[in-house]
């Protein structure tokens, strides 16, 4: 209570930005220990949320979660108030994402509120926040094609970035995608044509395996073909991927047998042996 006190003191006379970071990183580690005490703070913490101070807004809202993660009207409310007050900290808004994002989740994609604040937030100006929506809406488990080609469309712009980590963040959430929607993300595969030849590795190598898994016949084809002189450049472990993948492919495809041992072949006697081994292994 002391303690209490005092911190209530301090935030009278002490305006700054620095003492309401160091307030609310201290319940964070109090709250499991004494969780009645921090709750006790709520008013002060949803008022720190308001913060120009784009860390303390953010450690505030973290903060504010875990008082009323017990509650889900109170979290609902909250996500409905701080969707409209607009919030400054990126981070911040990309925390209240995952927030709203698994309120949708268990309310099995009807908790429309949460899901509107989500989409909106595909339109933000900072490129962090707009990933974290669009990542966020491709997870959620029943989704509609339309709400899933806004996220896609904005992924699609992300392929053609200057700056390689949000290539590589795109290019890896449209992987995920073609798995479960392989028709959704054709619309993309022009655009993933271009990362063949990009000079991260990685981002190359989830291109190719991407297109492998949304291209039909003819491209799969021309695809495995592109794919030999690559292969010749890369570690064993990326190899072993991309000729699984493309072996994948080129079955679902109904490619030629010759073709198909000719482009294992192409990637390795050891790792075409080690395909063949996994292969004979699920079949039994």
């Amino acid at each position: 209570m002391v303690v209490q006190w005092w911190l209530k003191q301090q935030k009278q006379m002490d305006g700054q930005s620095s003492f309401c970071f160091f307030c609310s990183t201290s319940f964070f580690t109090s709250i499991k220990r004494s969780p009645d005490v921090v709750r006790r703070w709520a008013n002060e913490v949803q008022e720190a949320v308001s913060s120009d101070n784009h860390m303390v807004q953010f450690h505030a809202l973290s903060l504010l979660y875990q008082i009323r993660s017990s509650d889900r009207l109170a979290i609902l409310k909250m996500v409905q108030k701080f969707s409209k007050s607009g919030l400054r900290s990126p981070l911040a808004i990309c925390y209240l994402i995952r927030i709203a994002a698994k309120l949708v989740e268990e309310d099995d994609g009807s908790d429309r509120i949460a899901f509107q604040f989500i989409e909106s937030c595909l339109r933000n100006k900072h490129e962090m926040v707009v990933y974290e929506a669009a990542s966020a809406i491709v997870r959620m488990p029943s989704i509609s094609s339309g709400e899933l080609a806004s996220a896609i469309s904005v992924l699609q712009i992300f392929l053609s970035s200057p700056k390689s980590a949000l290539r590589f963040a795109a290019v890896r959430t449209l992987n995920r995608i073609s798995i479960n929607y392989p028709q959704a993300v054709i619309s993309c595969n022009v655009d993933l044509e271009q990362l063949i030849t990009d000079q991260n590795r990685s981002i190359a190598t989830l291109a190719i395996t991407t297109l492998l898994k949304t291209g039909a016949e003819a491209s799969v084809e021309r695809l495995m073909k592109q794919i030999g002189t690559f292969l010749c450049q890369d570690s064993s472990s990326i190899k072993k991927k991309m000729v699984y993948t493309s072996t994948a492919s080129a079955i679902k495809a109904s490619l030629g047998t010759a073709k198909i041992i000719q482009f294992q072949l192409s990637g390795g006697p050891k790792i075409a042996h080690e395909e063949v081994q996994q292969a004979q292994r699920r079949d039994n």
